[in-house]
């Protein structure tokens, strides 16, 4: 996926965001792509391991050229059609940097490797200087990189000298060769078009390269497309070239000693230390770089649009909607914005997101609703539109799991399943006012819809609860939102017509399963036994559904007072903190920030003042994000989010199917887009 110029301010993603196919070297039957991986040996030996689905692997070796020659730099291109691009030096800079096309074909569960010699190109600073005494001031190849990894046109190569070294950018550039007319047919032009590498710049610095990088991918589609090279040298210097013209953006000198604290916080006098290597991360928007003391050290990177300019919204805007679209992660993005710009980041991507078709939003809901979670806790008072955004997600999560299980015994009409003939019923003039649930179910029961096997409904009973939980905090909270102006986090969904709607079917769909095996309704603790809570807070919540667009009725608020005086109101968790780089923590402190591993540091422990709910009592367990249960105040072993800390058991035998599908969607990450962390309780 890329980026179009030509339509970068177009509304709809489908024209802005180009996509880019590249091929799988080796598929499976119906081209699915197989894993594996390939290498390169010193001695110019190409080695490829396929892991087969059994568990078997298969080996292949071929030599990389027509002569075996010791190789001291390699780097490897992706071709989109499948095939392996690679640019080899022997790092001596008389000797030309070889390239190959490498392509992998599976014949008769064999591997057969074939690699076929390309253009090749001697280092500009040799081919000027041969023949002169100045030819021994470059004397070797240390690295070479292509400037894309997905882009054969392009490759960096360093030379380096005793006491300097440089940097040169080649390109791979269309070529006109005059023919002699003895050479010439007819039907032949007078000159014959070729690919060759064509030197475009060069850069010299009086130190050595002692690490390159060039970015993984390019957002963008064009022709060479935009991008930086950053390259470290033996003096603790990073420069940052733009490929244009090798033109130097900014250059920083590292101080690795000064980084180094005792145990009283004391900095330790250190030796000096080598940047061992770096690396861009995938929207090009930080640097990560690691020295020989293993420190590690991040950077924030400006804008591939703007060099040396601040990031501003519309770029961000373009940034986060990328990541959206291909899922690539963007807490890189988040450490390069600044307080001010985050509401207005937002209501970019909110105005663009609701642009779009119907069947796109839906696909891309919960990665939308994930991002603009965590750019809101990046703010100090940002948890309440963060609350928004999980408790949404979380609600959309829920209802299409409850209507994927629903197996219809006879459908009523070809053209819709249960889940458009519910949202059907409910918008009807018969039932969109009705405030008895029960007079709804028997609409459900004349038609013999919604019938789900109880084995299945007993396992959902922990999200059935959740939804009644959520309807009740949301209820309760009403008065308080309107009389006293208490903002809650997830309170924002009572202005949300639709969230409120799709709540009032889950309540109606959780009522009829009851009526198949009761033991899945959920579970409150009332203070009469007599009381119905989910007849209550249907009709509750269908009052509110009818005051949108105006203020609510004293009545509605009086009985929305009433409800923490008849159930007990459970403490929601809504995955509102923020811990790490991407939190209020880094906007507060001065630059730059210094942490020492496994010790979080005081100055980045961010904590929202707590709003509780006037008759709701906290437990004081840990509770599961993804199943909501409780997992009591001690467990053995958990997953933790790295950007929320919320928390989720390792394992869980799945109860059904459903449970099964439920489990695996946030086996990757945590539903706010952190990567979970294994921890192991100490007692």
């Amino acid at each position: 996926m890329a980026l179009n110029i030509e339509k970068k301010d177009a509304f709809m993603y489908m024209e802005k965001f180009t996509p880019i196919r590249f091929g799988p070297s080796i598929r499976y039957f119906g081209g699915r792509p197989r894993e594996g991986c390939l290498a390169i040996s010193i001695t110019g030996v190409v080695c490829v391991v396929i892991l087969q689905s059994d568990g078997t692997t298969i080996t292949s070796s071929e030599s990389l050229g027509s002569l075996r020659s010791r190789l001291k730099v390699v780097d490897l291109c992706y071709g989109k059609n499948g095939d392996f691009l690679v640019a080899a030096s022997d790092g001596v800079v008389s000797s030309a940097i070889q390239c190959y096309k490498v392509t992998l074909r599976l014949q008769q569960e064999k591997c057969v490797i074939t690699s076929q010699a390309l253009p090749s190109f001697y280092p500009n600073c040799y081919i000027i200087t041969s023949g002169s005494a100045a030819d021994k001031t470059c004397t070797r190849v240390t690295h070479l990189r292509f400037v894309i990894r997905e882009a054969a046109d392009a490759i960096v190569v360093c030379i380096a000298g005793n006491n300097d070294s440089i940097v040169e950018l080649w390109e791979l550039r269309e070529k006109q060769i005059p023919l002699h007319k003895m050479f010439l047919s007819q039907s032949m032009d007078s000159k014959l078009k070729t690919v060759c590498w064509q030197h475009h710049a060069s850069a010299r610095t009086p130190s050595q390269v002692v690490a390159l990088t060039t970015p993984r991918s390019s957002i963008y589609d064009s022709n060479p497309p935009p991008s930086y090279i950053l390259a470290a040298y033996q003096d603790s210097t990073i420069k940052c070239f733009y490929r244009e013209s090798l033109h130097l953006v900014c250059s920083i000198t590292i101080n690795p000693s000064a980084c180094r604290l005792d145990e009283a916080g004391v900095t330790l006098p250190g030796s000096a230390t080598l940047i061992s290597d770096m690396q861009l991360t995938w929207t090009g928007c930080a640097l990560l770089t690691i020295d020989s003391l293993s420190q590690l050290y991040l950077y924030r990177l400006s804008p591939i649009t703007d060099p040396g300019g601040p990031v501003s919204p519309n770029y961000a805007v373009t940034l986060l909607e990328y990541c959206m679209m291909t899922g690539v992660d963007w807490w890189d993005i988040l450490i390069g914005l600044k307080p001010g710009m985050i509401e207005s980041i937002s209501d970019k991507m909110s105005d663009t997101f609701n642009r779009q078709p119907p069947a796109l939003q839906q696909y891309y809901l919960s990665r939308f609703l994930a991002i603009k979670m965590t750019i809101y806790r990046c703010l100090s008072t940002g948890h309440f539109k963060a609350g928004d955004c999980y408790s949404l997600l979380m609600l959309n999560a829920i209802a299409n799991c409850f209507k994927s299980v629903l197996r219809p015994t006879d459908l009523s009409s070809l053209d819709k399943g249960p889940a458009e003939n519910l949202t059907a019923i409910m918008t009807s003039k018969q039932h969109s006012e009705t405030t008895d649930v029960d007079k709804v179910i028997l609409n459900f029961e004349k038609n013999k819809e919604f019938c789900v096997e109880p084995a299945t409904l007993q396992s959902l009973q922990q999200l059935i609860q959740w939804v009644a939980n959520f309807t009740l905090y949301l209820l309760a909270s009403l008065p308080q939102q309107y009389h006293n102006m208490i903002r809650f986090p997830g309170g924002g969904l009572l202005a949300d017509h639709k969230a409120l709607s799709s709540l009032r079917e889950l309540l109606v769909v959780i009522r009829f399963w009851g009526l198949i095996r009761h033991t899945c309704l959920p579970v409150f603790t009332k203070t009469s036994e007599n009381l119905d809570v989910v007849s209550l807070l249907f009709k509750l919540l269908t009052r509110t559904l009818l005051c949108q667009g105006s203020e609510p009725d004293e009545n509605l608020l009086d009985e929305c007072c009433l409800l923490p005086s008849q159930v007990l109101v459970p403490k929601l968790y809504l995955a509102t903190e923020a811990a790490g780089v991407t939190s209020p923590s880094l906007a507060l402190n001065p630059l730059p920030l210094s942490f020492e591993y496994k010790c979080e540091p005081e100055f980045m422990q961010f904590t929202h003042e707590p709003i509780m709910l006037e008759g709701s009592i906290p437990a004081f367990q840990k509770y599961d994000i993804v199943r909501h249960i409780y997992m009591g105040s001690n467990p053995s072993i958990y997953k933790q989010c790295t950007r929320c800390s919320s928390v989720s058991m390792v394992k869980v035998s799945p109860k059904s199917s459903a449970t099964r599908a439920w489990d695996q969607r946030w086996a990757r990450a945590c539903p706010c887009g952190g990567h979970w962390k294994l921890v192991k309780s100490s007692t």
